[in-house]
């Protein structure tokens, strides 16, 4: 009998000093100190803006030499590597990002090849960048550079909440763009939905939409858009490894003469793999 009362009372305690491990996932990017991650993006835009209205105005833009419709097409694609240093007493340590390849489809490459991005990581945050080293880039040029990096990768910061198959949330990021003497206030909500863990691997869809707000409420602009992409995120490693998302935003902007259509499509993708230590 005291044989059984023993068991007992060792299962109990060791029932209570485990405790069951929550359900649900959370999405949670965790960068580990002493890694080197390769990271390959690719970024493509087209845009194609018509005009129309008075034919003064009309003349006067083709004197310009603005060509009706307006066509653009840019499309990037980089090659780079995040590495991490030793961990301090402070759980924080230092971050590199060197951009190895760039290419261009005019072939010309804003971004030299050899360009340092230094930064650093504070507990499980996302990297916090400060400065640009290269030999060939301006201040100016720098800067846009480093708020480039420091957006792209806050773009992967969730809230920490639990999530089960089916379950799904959003994030806001608002935006502000110059137009025509005005502002353009834009608020990007992007929904995740759980699909499915199979394998340690997450698979999420995205969903995008744009709500545009003039500053100058004259009736005289208009837009809206909307996106849809995908996320595969590793569980084990904290890490999504592939991410993309296609958008489509309209705008339509009226003068005093003439008015413009503006429509474009944006397409990002990036893939992300720890490199054999």
């Amino acid at each position: 009998m005291k044989k059984i009362i023993g068991i007992l009372l060792l299962l109990t305690q060791f029932s209570c000093s485990t405790p069951p491990k929550p359900e649900g996932l959370i999405l949670k990017v965790q960068y580990q100190p002493e890694k080197t991650y390769r990271i390959s993006t690719i970024r493509g835009t087209e845009t194609v803006i018509t005009y129309s209205g008075q034919p003064i105005a009309m003349r006067k833009l083709k004197s310009m030499n603005i060509k009706n419709p307006t066509i653009s097409k840019v499309k990037t694609k980089n090659d780079t590597e995040l590495e991490t240093g030793k961990s301090i007493a402070d759980q924080s340590f230092p971050v590199r990002l060197t951009y190895k390849k760039t290419m261009s489809l005019d072939g010309k490459n804003e971004i030299p090849e050899g360009a340092v991005v230094l930064g650093e990581i504070s507990g499980n945050q996302q990297p916090t960048f400060n400065s640009v080293t290269s030999g060939t880039l301006n201040s100016e040029q720098k800067a846009q550079l480093l708020q480039t990096v420091q957006t792209t990768f806050e773009q992967f910061k969730f809230p920490e909440q639990r999530l089960k198959i089916g379950d799904q949330f959003s994030t806001d990021r608002p935006m502000e763009m110059a137009m025509e003497g005005s502002t353009i206030e834009i608020k990007v909500t992007t929904t995740y939905k759980l699909l499915s863990i199979k394998n340690n691997m997450a698979q999420f869809e995205l969903n995008q939409s744009y709500q545009m707000t003039p500053k100058i409420m004259n009736n005289s602009f208009s837009g809206k858009g909307n996106g849809k992409g995908q996320l595969s995120y590793d569980v084990a490693n904290s890490l999504i490894t592939d991410y993309s998302i296609k958008t489509e935003i309209e705008m339509n902007k009226k003068l005093d003469y003439y008015e413009f259509d503006l429509k474009t499509i944006n397409e990002f993708s990036q893939t992300t793999q720890i490199a054999k230590q």
